[in-house]
């Protein structure tokens, strides 16, 4: 019985938002089964956490059964309206079937190396208990006492618990965070009828899985070659810091990496051929990075230049190079100031201290090659960055760099750069979409020679 609840427990959401993400009104049109997959677990999820919260809103205790039987009356509902829906979907292995001779033997080696991978990460949090600093400090404090409890006691700061102010208060290092991560654990665990500190973080291994899927997905509707695709979906699945937050399970940032990165690649996608589905796909994941942890206000609010561009290109551009000239000589005139922003406490203070940096993206094992890799796609693609084609791409990876670089240059955050806590944690959550962005740069500078020659024979 506790396994057929964990499955349905890991099932349900995944289907919940892959039916809904082919409503009749997003449109969906040509789009790969990995892609659906991949934002539809995603998707699922989040709505999940949704309906916990209006549950709990109702007075409606939380429990496997509540909360299963809504997301249930969901899924038969989503696919009610979907009934009509032709499903434009390519069948599962004709990426395979495209492939020959030694292109169809690595790709299932790669593919092959993927599947250990993951496999590898499960068994890791299978057997480990729950052991990160935040995970138990900041999260899963919050989970186990909805669990027991179940519905969403108020969590407030140390002194304000102290006080007694608030009677059935709780405090723990993170009063402020939003709850989605540990309601996803409180619903596992409701999934297995018991606490379980291992088992509940088994969708942070659904969450890589879904990333892959997204990953792989975008970039065949980009018309990127299944093998190479393949291998760039490789080379995010088995980044080491990626890996760590699957195996190491119960932080956020998995999560907000993976909504921001399939916010952005629907983005890119939509800045292209202006697909409602892609653009809807960037607006929801976009705001569900607000959904998941504080930091995702500001990542949504780097799509806007990038927006800008989009219906301005020129002036767009200029503004956008004014303003963020502008942002940067207030933030040296404040000075060193002291105020409170999405719930943190900032204290500016300009401060650039590269050595972190370089130590932990060029010297160190957190990353493989990555940013090697990144240097060489930025060289070899210097001169296009900015053409009409890239210029919104380019603009949203410069908007992501400016936040972490007011972060990390200019507040008190530079103190946990500098003692290896938080540098790689807030990288993680560009690294998809930059990923995304390097693939399809070497794609066009492969293509670019061979257009180029094209173009030279017709005329």
């Amino acid at each position: 019985m506790e396994l057929f609840t964990l499955v349905a427990g890991l099932c349900l959401p995944w289907l919940l938002g892959v039916v809904w993400l082919r409503a009749p009104w997003l449109r969906t049109t040509d789009i790969t089964w990995p892609t659906l997959l991949g934002y539809g677990y995603l998707g699922g999820i989040l709505l999940t956490t949704l309906v916990m919260r209006l549950l709990n809103a109702l007075d409606i205790r939380l429990g496997f059964f509540s909360i299963g039987l809504t997301l249930l009356l969901l899924t038969v509902a989503g696919a009610w309206l979907g009934r009509k829906e032709p499903w434009r979907i390519r069948r599962p292995g004709a990426d395979w079937h495209s492939l020959a001779g030694w292109r169809k033997i690595v790709y299932a080696i790669v593919l092959a190396a993927i599947v250990i991978r993951l496999a590898g990460l499960g068994l890791e949090i299978m057997w480990r208990p729950l052991f990160p600093w935040d995970a138990w400090s900041q999260w899963a404090t919050k989970a186990r006492v909805w669990y027991e409890l179940g519905h969403l006691a108020k969590f407030v700061p140390a002194d304000i618990w102290l006080s007694g102010e608030l009677a059935g208060a709780y405090t723990d290092a993170a009063p402020h965070y939003p709850p989605a991560i540990p309601l996803i654990q409180v619903w596992m665990s409701y999934s297995l009828g018991r606490w379980d500190d291992t088992l509940m973080n088994l969708p942070w291994l659904l969450c890589a899985v879904a990333l892959g899927l997204a990953f792989y997905g975008q970039a065949r509707h980009w018309q990127v070659s299944p093998l190479f695709a393949l291998m760039f979906t490789y080379f995010l699945l088995s980044l080491p810091i990626l890996d760590v937050h699957v195996a190491l399970a119960g932080y956020a940032d998995l999560f907000m990496g993976a909504f921001y990165g399939l916010a952005a690649m629907a983005f890119f996608h939509w800045t292209r051929k202006r697909d409602f589905w892609q653009g809807a796909m960037a607006l929801l994941f976009g705001l569900g990075c607000i959904l998941i942890k504080q930091p995702g206000i500001a990542w949504a609010l780097t799509f806007l230049p990038a927006l800008l561009i989009v219906f301005m290109p020129r002036a767009g551009l200029v503004g956008t190079s004014v303003l963020a000239a502008a942002g940067v000589a207030v933030l040296f005139v404040l000075g060193e100031k002291d105020f409170h922003l999405f719930g943190y406490h900032v204290h500016l203070r300009f401060a650039a201290d590269w050595q972190p940096f370089w130590q932990n993206m060029m010297v160190m094992d957190n990353w493989h090659l990555l940013w090697y890799l990144v240097a060489a796609a930025l060289v070899l693609s210097f001169p296009r960055l900015l053409a009409p084609s890239f210029r919104c791409m380019t603009i949203l990876l410069l908007s992501a760099i400016s936040f972490l670089a007011v972060v990390f240059f200019f507040t008190h955050a530079q103190a946990w750069a500098e003692d290896y806590t938080t540098i790689n944690r807030a990288l993680l959550h560009i690294v998809p979409m930059l990923l995304f962005y390097v693939m399809v740069l070497f794609r066009e500078a492969v293509n670019f020679p061979m257009i180029v020659t094209t173009r030279q024979k017709l005329t």
